[in-house]
């Protein structure tokens, strides 16, 4: 019994190693067109201003000026250098502030919030 499962054990094991490198490959691949998207819709948007995370750990910020197949070019804010990235050294794309979304989720939610202050005091006061 003992012998089976280990048997069963390293052939799982042999399986599931042969398919790491695959899904490796495809996260990056995904990565790399993600990168891509992301930075033409921002530059066809004219929402220029990111922050950019490389596969070497660092963090790049600044203002996308111009895009090709293989790659961007970056201005970055505090240098004022033009940088030109591989689109598979990017890891995320992402914009400066908050988005859209999350600033109409608070601006909703402060709105329930006074509208349920206003209705509790006014119940609350309603017979006085």
């Amino acid at each position: 019994m003992n012998r089976t499962l280990t048997t069963l054990f390293l052939a799982h094991a042999l399986v599931l190693s042969t398919l790491g490198p695959a899904a490796r490959a495809q996260s990056s691949l995904n990565a790399e067109t993600k990168a891509r998207a992301e930075v033409v819709q921002r530059i066809n948007k004219k929402e220029t201003h990111v922050k950019i995370k490389l596969r070497n750990g660092s963090e790049m910020k600044g203002r996308l000026a111009q895009s090709s197949d293989t790659g961007f070019t970056l201005i970055e804010d505090k240098t004022g250098n033009r940088s030109d990235i591989a689109y598979a050294d990017v890891v995320n794309v992402e914009g400066r502030g908050m988005s859209k979304s999350k600033k109409t989720l608070i601006a909703v939610g402060v709105v329930v919030g006074v509208a349920i202050a206003v209705i509790a005091y006014g119940i609350t006061h309603f017979w006085d």
